[in-house]
């Protein structure tokens, strides 16, 4: 059982460091100062970070959380976050896949590309999409959306994107391999957040794999 004098020290060493870490947070005793902290919440013009809820400048564009910032606050409690010093990554999303569909791997499906994932990225001043991975699809398996529901609003191209991407190669019909090939397709980002393949069949054989790896296309 611990003494009287060594309970009084152990108590007085709490209240101390209690103490050290509410001034740590507290403008009042801290004073004005900057630092760098790092971004947990982003909200509309502001970021978290330490636990405190910092006020965007202006040419803090876009911030994402793991971002390191530079923030500051002042003696009176206002608090402002200046800007980023290392950016945070974003985080990919792997979607369900619709009827027919089976997501890539690095052995067997898609070509090895990986699974279909995407993710919403600054670029250039503005908020783009990003693409990777590819996918594995069933002969007669072509629907309206190669994703198991619509991309959410947020995540959806103003209108229609269109890219020509990669595919398991194929002879035209009639037409022999070693002379002729089709080795891409047609795919569609419609506005109405669905994913489409345009002209799957080549001849009588279908496409078996496909990549979107690698497409990316602004949100605004």
């Amino acid at each position: 059982m611990k003494s009287a004098h060594a309970s009084t020290r152990d108590l007085a060493w709490a209240v101390k460091q209690s103490a050290k870490k509410a001034g740590e947070q507290s403008p009042s005793v801290r004073g004005a100062d900057w630092r760098t902290a790092t971004v947990t919440a982003v909200g509309t013009g502001t970021v978290t970070a330490d636990g405190i809820v910092w006020r965007c400048l202006e040419t803090y564009t876009m911030p994402l959380v793991g971002d390191v910032a530079i923030v500051s606050q002042s003696s009176n409690g206002n608090c402002v976050a200046f800007g980023r010093v290392s950016a945070g990554a974003p985080g990919w999303t792997t979607p369900t896949l619709g009827t027919g569909y089976t997501q890539g791997n690095t052995t067997t499906q898609g070509n090895n590309n990986g699974p279909i994932r995407y993710r919403k990225v600054p670029h250039l001043g503005g908020w783009w999409m990003e693409w990777d991975g590819g996918a594995t699809r069933a002969n007669g398996a072509q629907t309206s959306n190669i994703l198991s529901a619509a991309l959410d609003v947020a995540l959806r191209p103003v209108a229609r994107a269109s890219f020509v991407i990669a595919r398991n190669a194929t002879s035209i019909s009639g037409v022999s391999l070693s002379t002729s090939v089709v080795h891409s397709l047609k795919v569609d980002f419609d506005s109405d957040g669905t994913v489409q393949l345009i002209s799957a069949a080549a001849g009588a054989t279908e496409t078996n794999w496909l990549s979107l790896k690698g497409i990316r296309y602004p949100l605004d």
